[in-house]
């Protein structure tokens, strides 16, 4: 019920003139409200027909989706590499394999490497941490007390006992070590000013002291660790390396990185500092931190010989040395060496293209023994089904527009009114709705256009190529398939074993005069490209012409969303339909008014009728009660 047409006053009328007011009043504005019915059901036919439109847009967006986006890459159709596929295999994948890209040709190739591309690197020091060392101890009283201590993930509380001098509590607390963790795994010195000093063994990596109240009586602060934290600041981290870190005046490290400069707070941790590095793409490196040998390495990104990796310290602050990196330890890259059919390749990177072929080597051949062979043949299976399944898309695409098309429209089976929904079931209604939708689309124009457009486009020639689809075997049968392509598979898959490149060509053909789609080209260059482009990108340049979301220079998107728009866009409330449809709103609106008046009117007559007729109810009474008398 429209807002402004909701009459509900409580109405007490006909009590004394016995007349049924509402009644007669409701059966009169059903007649009133015939017009307003047939906006209504225009106004629905409209809706329905714009949800009509949008389902074909969003069948024409998914079809183009699939086959024409380049980022689709396994289905994307508008490329060499979806008609000119290869097989390539490898009689030694452990030292090569390859793939074959379009420009690749059918054959074998016999490969030899000799050695790989490495990249330059600079591995700094070992042993950058320094070590755990106590402080000067002078309460020898450990009783009851412990430590727990963590070495390489396993953790172990230990309890101390009484010691007489340090030289007792380095050999009791030794044995108390080696019978938790092992033997030779933590090694206990004693070093000047009656301090112990505690390192690892060989294959022991990290040793922490997480807790325990006999820590402040050893001079070890908890979680002190024979290795350092990223997670640490720089300003934590001053005195935990076994290389000085100096900062500037203003408490800042800088450095320089293949010609670039960083500059760090004492406040920023080491995490951060080896991320923002690896992050950046001009310096083209990365830096990492391993733990075992307790280093750091600089590593180029781009491997193969030349100068890859450059490094310094700025002169008041020194990170770089602190860390143990040193420009003299930097190792060059060098080239990967490969024969392949006995001429020599030299490349920068392990992953290379020669004559269409990428090959990527994995290992050195050991000097004696056989090259690898790597077989290319022609991947017919892959093309064939991708054009089946652009094929069997079409049709459906086809079934989908024939059906609009085709469709009767039942006039028995206008769009229901709510005061007719009131008098059905939800089923019925559902059942009703879903037969008034029928035909809603049949012969329709720009769907007709669509569906001729594409028909044409697959079967006229394609300027400078001497095949078309029904000579490699993908035609329409007969007249009664309305477009529908089959494919003869036979025929298709001899056409693409002996003239792929003519067959690709009638596919994706670019036009040499104009070579990209563009909304406002002009009727003599859409000519043009019509006749020199293959049959896909024809295909695709109709889509495009009537569900581009793109406006032209006349301000006009693709002509299906000019007609009905596209939820999503701009459209979905600017086009032709949704101003029809409002332009009914109003009139509808305005027809509410009108019929709120008249139905008052019509109350105001019958409550002066009802007025009048108990009056003339009153006399008659009265003249019957004097006749009454007078004959007695």
């Amino acid at each position: 019920m429209n807002p402004i047409y909701n009459n509900t006053k409580l109405r007490l009328v006909g009590m004394a003139s016995g007349l049924d007011t509402d009644t007669i009043v409701q059966q009169l504005m059903f007649i009133e409200k015939q017009p307003l019915y047939k906006l209504q059901r225009q106004k629905q036919l409209m809706e329905w027909r714009m949800e009509a439109y949008r389902e074909i847009t969003n069948a024409l967006r998914s079809f183009k989706e699939q086959f024409f986006d380049i980022t689709k890459r396994t289905s994307y159709l508008l490329s060499e590499t979806a008609f000119k596929t290869f097989k390539v295999s490898s009689s030694a994948d452990e030292y090569v394999t390859a793939r074959g890209t379009a420009s690749a040709q059918v054959g074998s190739h016999k490969v030899f490497v000799e050695q790989l591309a490495t990249a330059a690197k600079a591995e700094g020091e070992k042993g950058i941490s320094n070590p755990i060392t106590s402080g000067e101890i002078t309460d020898f009283n450990l009783k009851d007390k412990a430590i727990t201590v963590t070495l390489d993930g396993v953790t172990k509380k230990i309890y101390l006992d009484d010691y007489e001098d340090v030289e007792d509590l380095q050999t009791k607390l030794q044995n108390k070590l080696d019978e938790a963790f092992g033997g030779g795994k933590i090694n206990i010195t004693i070093e000047d000013g009656g301090r112990i000093q505690f390192t690892t063994g060989e294959g022991v990596t990290k040793l922490t002291f997480v807790s325990g109240d006999a820590l402040s009586d050893l001079g070890i602060s908890p979680g002190t660790s024979n290795r350092i934290s990223t997670s640490s600041t720089l300003a934590e981290l001053k005195n935990k390396l076994k290389n000085e870190l100096k900062f500037d005046a203003d408490g800042n490290v800088s450095f320089t990185i293949n010609g670039k400069t960083f500059t760090f707070s004492e406040n920023d941790t080491l995490k951060n500092i080896i991320s923002t590095i690896n992050n950046d793409k001009d310096i083209n490196v990365t830096i990492s931190y391993d733990e075992v040998e307790d280093r750091f390495t600089i590593t180029s990104k781009q491997t193969g010989a030349g100068k890859n990796i450059s490094f310094a310290d700025s002169e008041d602050s020194s990170f770089l040395a602190a860390l143990g990196l040193s420009e003299s330890n930097i190792s060059d890259g060098q080239d990967a060496v490969v024969y392949i059919d006995n001429v020599k390749i030299v490349r920068s990177s392990n992953t290379f293209t020669v004559n269409g072929i990428e090959y990527t080597i994995r290992k050195p051949h050991p000097n004696e023994s056989s090259a690898a062979t790597i077989t290319v043949e022609q991947d017919i299976d892959t093309v064939f089904n991708a054009i089946k399944s652009f094929v069997d898309e079409y049709n459906k695409l086809i079934d989908m527009l024939n059906l609009k098309l085709s469709e009767k429209y039942d006039r028995n089976y206008q769009p229901l009114t709510d005061d007719e929904k009131e008098e059905m079931t939800e089923d019925e209604i559902k059942k009703w709705e879903a037969k008034a939708k029928t035909g809603l689309l049949r012969n329709d124009s720009i769907l007709q256009q669509i569906q001729q457009k594409m028909r044409t486009a697959l079967m006229d020639a394609v300027e400078g190529v001497g095949l078309n689809l029904a000579a490699i075997g993908i035609s329409s049968t007969s007249y009664r398939d309305n477009g529908r392509l089959t494919i003869n598979e036979d025929k298709l898959r001899k056409a693409l074993t002996e003239n792929p490149d003519e067959v690709m060509g009638l596919f994706i053909k670019t036009s040499d005069t104009v070579p990209s789609y563009d909304r406002d080209l002009s009727a003599e260059e859409r000519k043009t490209r019509y006749k020199e482009a293959g049959v896909l990108h024809r295909i695709s340049d109709i889509l495009n012409d009537y569900i581009s979301t793109v406006r032209d220079k006349n301000g006009y998107k693709g002509i299906l969303l000019e007609r009905a728009g596209m939820e999503g866009d701009m459209s979905q409330f600017e086009n032709s339909l949704s101003k029809e449809i409002k332009s009914f709103e109003e009139r509808i609106s305005e027809l509410y008014v009108k019929l709120y008046e008249k139905e008052e009117k019509y109350y105001r007559q019958y409550t002066v009728l009802e007025k009048y007729m108990n009056q003339m109810n009153s006399q008659l009474n009265w003249l019957l009660s004097q006749l009454g008398a007078s004959g007695r």
